[in-house]
């Protein structure tokens, strides 16, 4: 495998090669395009400074590179019928990256824990069927009452009734028996030595072994998948519960409005009216103190007006992250971190960050302190950064910290296990903003959480074409 000289770094040529083919697709989301092949090279290089100059390093250098860009643009590359098995392909062919090495590097894919749950599973089975010699694949759970259901299906032909049995037999726990169609694959999706979901594939004539192989790789994803759908499901009720107690607050704090100072405001403005009349009259003596007694009753009825108001203010509970400068807010942050730990976080903060929205602003912090509770409870760190910059495509923030790191399949796993939902909290509260939350950690570390929302634009301002609003 030849190499170029760039800077002191040999640089593989066949990434190049490699991103030309990516290139050539004419991709709609050009701005993640590129900054993902940036990315991907760094990763890329790091991985070869870790390794070293020999073949296998740099081989393995290029398959980290276009499974990097693979995973980036995954789930554009299956909107496009065909694409992405095409692409596969090509870099087998052109690149000499074996399908199956790429396959166990794409289909571990931690871009997906960014997307919510509906679509990650239908992205990771149509990876799945891009990558390995499946005609279909379907993945089965358990409803709230336990019947049994497609939850998502990929490929030609549609969910069979043996299909339906063998996954019932897989969740419930039964002997499963595939009766005698040798190309119906199917496994189990464990979390916690329980089965919480079903793979079932149709393999191609004569492929049954590998795509045996391949289900394989995709089941770790599955399975955070589906308990991410689990207990996002779950907490529907308690998030269901808590609008309806938001929805009583509102509406007893319009009827504290309507019986109080708006009442009290009626009957100010009635006295007022009376005063512009006594205003209008010839004064004398006795009128002069009817007057000043008549302005003390409405300085006295404005004082017990901003009482009553005061007190009604009060009562909402209304936040401060949304009034904060975010600067000032990260610092408390920051500081209740440092004093925990004895650990003074290294923070960089670039751009007019006053011009992130308040829904941005509170996502942001939220994140941050969610990552450095992580530091703090798990990595044993000594040294932590934070980063938040604006820049003309928008928000962009790391947490990193040099830790010991963690398996972050197993992690995501376990959290969910414990009905800890921290890290998916992290993501989801970034998605819905339109943003990703990337989570990138190994045994040994380092450890970075890193944040991207797109750039916000008030709704009186004309919008910047490409770029997403966030409010």
């Amino acid at each position: 495998m030849q190499s170029e000289s760039n800077g002191s770094t040999a640089v593989p040529r066949e990434l190049d090669r490699v991103e030309r083919l990516f290139a050539k697709r004419r991709w709609l989301t050009r701005d993640v395009f590129a900054p993902a092949c940036a990315r991907a090279r760094e990763r890329a290089i790091a991985r070869l400074q870790c390794t070293g100059e020999g073949e296998q390093a740099r081989t393995e250098a290029v398959l980290v590179f276009a499974a990097e860009l693979f995973r980036a643009m995954a789930v554009e590359l299956v909107e496009r019928d065909g694409q992405a098995g095409e692409l596969a392909g090509e870099l087998e062919e052109l690149a000499g990256l074996p399908r199956m090495s790429l396959a166990r590097e794409v289909l571990r894919a931690p871009e997906l824990e960014a997307l919510a749950p509906n679509q990650a599973a239908e992205v990771e089975l149509k990876l799945l069927l891009a990558l390995a010699p499946l005609r279909s694949a379907a993945l089965w759970t358990l409803d709230m009452v336990d019947h049994v259901r497609c939850a998502k299906h990929a490929g030609t032909g549609t969910p069979s009734g043996a299909m339906r049995k063998l996954a019932r037999a897989l969740l419930t726990g039964e002997a499963p028996d595939a009766g005698s169609d040798g190309e119906l694959l199917a496994m189990p999706i464990m979390r916690s030595q329980r089965t919480v979901g079903a793979l079932l594939a149709r393999a191609e004539p004569g492929q049954r072994l590998p795509g045996e192989v391949l289900m394989r790789e995709a089941l770790p994803m599955l399975a955070a998948t589906v308990e991410r759908d689990r207990l996002l499901a779950s907490n529907a009720a308690s998030e269901r519960a808590l609008v309806e107690a938001s929805e009583r607050r509102l509406s007893r704090l319009g009827f504290d409005l309507h019986d109080g100072p708006l009442q009290d405001l009626v009957l100010l403005g009635e006295d007022l009216r009376l005063l512009r009349e006594q205003l209008g009259r010839p004064s004398g003596a006795n009128e002069t103190e009817l007057l000043r007694g008549r302005v003390d009753d409405i300085e006295a009825q404005l004082v017990a007006l901003e009482a009553a108001l005061r007190g009604i203010a009060t009562s909402a509970h209304a936040t401060v992250l949304t009034s904060r400068p975010l600067a000032a807010a990260l610092s408390d942050v920051i500081e209740v971190f440092a004093a925990r730990t004895e650990i003074k976080p290294r923070v960089s903060l670039t751009g007019e960050l006053g011009s992130i929205s308040p829904s941005q602003r509170i996502a942001l912090l939220s994140v941050v302190q969610e990552a450095l509770n992580n530091v703090r409870e798990h990595s044993d760190a000594s040294n932590v950064s934070v980063t938040v910059a604006l820049e003309p495509s928008g928000v962009q923030a790391q947490v990193v910290d040099d830790g010991r790191g963690f398996d972050v399949e197993a992690a995501l796993v376990s959290a969910a296990s414990r009905g800890r939902i921290g890290l998916a909290g992290m993501h989801e509260r970034i998605r819905l903003l339109g943003g990703e939350c990337r989570l990138d950690s190994r045994p040994g570390g380092p450890t970075v959480v890193s944040i991207t929302l797109p750039r916000w634009q008030p709704l009186t301002s004309k919008p910047v074409p490409g770029v997403v609003v966030a409010a």
